[in-house]
């Protein structure tokens, strides 16, 4: 087929007269006719619509009548659009709006940034007016950048605008070394030292004890990184007692000072008792829920329907969604909030669910102290009495006993 029928194209039917000269004439004159079917009394066929005015004029010579039977093509679906005055009244309007809007924030990039990240990123821009359907300056951009290094999640940060796309690059932060006052209790005691209204302090190895014990045990084993061990596996330690020090001698008896750190782990016992009451009254869930939406543009705000009410006490959820057309970001966001509706009732526990909790209890307490604590044996004693489950529990645990000693050499 003649590509340029695609663009304009006429199909059309030659009876009477003498159908095949025409066809002769037409192949003579570079006339391209395709599509020709044998019809009674001629054929019909197809070809370009700016060739169909010569094809006539030999259809005249050959006393061929013909006949349009269909026009087809790009050209004829957008001629009736052509012809309509508000179309481009609408074209002249949407291009300047167009234009005033790439100064809005269209879509967010946050290729860089994992989920996690991403999530935390969107709530800060969010603060900065820098969301999708705002629009966008240079202050606001700094302002963003300041607001995400701010807070504490982020070491280095970075935001583009271009077009109506915002272009987030960021680096998570590293933690920070606790190195304080008080932790380089060697240097703050040389300090000390050197101050000439104060009486020179007895240091020795092992007297400034930078990490002293959380609690009594017998040590098992020890690791230490920096300074000088004061206890050796199988000794026996009392709460307070130092583990590591920050000083130690030469030789030559020079002090050499560094910071306490390492590990000493220990065997020892933990107990912890608790009363639970056997009926709690809690706010439940009744399955019942609802909406509201709110539109979000240009930093105003419209609230859409449905205009539910929801439960004054009710548990919400809110999300923001940004509509798309044709998989094209729009340049404004929705924030959809669910109520989820509660009801307070009265929860009833039984023997086993108060015992399953208490020890749920004792465990999150335990690990909270000692994180790293490994369980050797357990003696518990529960019992109830009326609406009260009283739970008592002694755990022999293996775990790091150190704890950084908050007081100097001056104290």
């Amino acid at each position: 087929m003649d590509p340029l029928q695609l663009w304009a194209g006429v199909r059309f039917a030659a009876q009477n007269g003498n159908t095949g000269g025409l066809l002769t004439a037409a192949a003579q004159n570079g006339l391209h006719l395709s599509a020709i079917t044998a019809q009674p009394g001629g054929f019909c066929a197809r070809c370009a619509a700016w060739r169909y005015p010569e094809l006539s004029r030999l259809a005249r010579r050959y006393r061929v009548r013909l006949r349009i039977q269909k026009r087809d093509g790009l050209f004829f679906r957008l001629r009736p659009l052509l012809r309509r005055r508000g179309l481009w009244a609408g074209l002249f309007l949407f291009l300047p709006l167009l234009l005033w809007l790439q100064g809005a924030v269209w879509a967010t990039d946050f290729t860089t940034l994992t989920p996690g990240q991403r999530a935390r990123a969107e709530v800060i821009l969010r603060q900065q007016a820098l969301s999708a359907g705002e629009f966008v300056s240079e202050e606001k951009l700094s302002s963003g950048e300041y607001a995400l290094l701010q807070s504490g999640e982020f070491s280095w940060a970075s935001l583009n605008f271009s077009k109506g796309r915002l272009i987030v690059e960021a680096a998570a932060a590293k933690p920070v070394p606790d190195i304080a006052s008080g932790t380089l209790h060697g240097i703050t005691a040389l300090v000390v030292e050197a101050a000439a209204a104060r009486p020179k302090p007895d240091i020795a190895a092992g007297t400034l004890h930078g990490i002293r014990a959380k609690c009594g045990g017998t040590v098992l084993r020890t690791n230490l990184t920096s300074g000088t061990m004061l206890v050796t596996p199988g000794q026996a330690v009392e709460a307070g007692q130092g583990l590591i020090g920050t000083a130690r001698m030469e030789r030559d008896g020079t002090l050499i000072f560094q910071p306490a750190a390492g590990r000493v782990l220990a065997q020892f016992e933990w107990e912890f008792s608790e009363t639970l009451p056997a009926a709690v009254a809690a706010d439940q869930l009744t399955g019942s829920k609802s909406h509201q939406y709110q539109l979000h543009f240009a930093g105003k705000s419209l609230a859409l329907p449905p205009w539910s009410s929801h439960q004054e006490n009710a548990r919400a959820i809110t999300r923001h969604l940004h509509p798309a057309f044709w998989g094209l970001a729009l340049p404004c966001s929705v924030e959809e909030t669910v109520f989820y509706h509660t009801q307070n009732e009265t929860l009833s526990y039984t023997g086993d669910q108060l015992l399953a909790l208490a020890r749920l209890h004792s465990r999150q307490v335990l690990y909270a102290a000692y994180p790293d604590a490994v369980l050797l044996t357990r003696k518990e004693d529960f019992s109830a009495e009326g609406d009260q489950f009283h739970y008592r529990v002694c755990y022999t645990i293996a775990a790091d006993i150190c704890q950084e000693n908050a007081k100097t050499a001056e104290d």
